[in-house]
């Protein structure tokens, strides 16, 4: 008894066409572009200089903000719903949507300047300038 196998070139080409529809829609949803990632130029651990804000600091992390308010109180942890990006010259204003984990939804805008390897001033706090530390995670000053 002879068992004979019939190979057809359609079963295939079925699977290649759906491999590379899943591949392409997981390529999609992982874009750069996706508006709940920040840019690479966000990302990092932020201070200022100015006294009122001493122990303060600003955590920016991909899909993350972590906003420390002391040394002696939790950061609050928000996660990023979404950011919006608008270029102004060498500038970008970011407004970055976030909510913490008990659901209470914020929005900050700050205005991100590349010099000295990144600067941020927050909407909300006019001409107080946070800088960019080289390594994530340090404490404050």
């Amino acid at each position: 008894m002879k068992l004979e196998i019939e190979s057809s070139p359609m079963p295939i080409i079925r699977k290649i066409l759906s491999i590379s529809l899943l591949l392409l829609l997981a390529c999609l949803g992982c874009s750069r572009d996706n508006p709940k990632i920040l840019p690479e130029q966000l990302n990092g651990f932020w201070t200022t200089d100015n006294p009122r804000y001493q122990d303060r600091f600003l955590e920016l992390a991909r899909v993350y903000v972590l906003i420390g308010v002391g040394r002696r109180q939790a950061p609050s942890v928000q996660v990023v719903d979404k950011f919006e990006a608008v270029q102004a010259g060498k500038e970008t204003m970011y407004t970055i949507y976030s909510t913490d984990l008990q659901g209470n939804s914020y929005q900050m805008a700050l205005q991100f300047n590349p010099v000295n390897g990144g600067e941020i001033q927050l909407k909300n706090q006019p001409g107080i300038v946070w800088k960019r530390h080289a390594q994530q995670g340090a404490s404050p000053k």
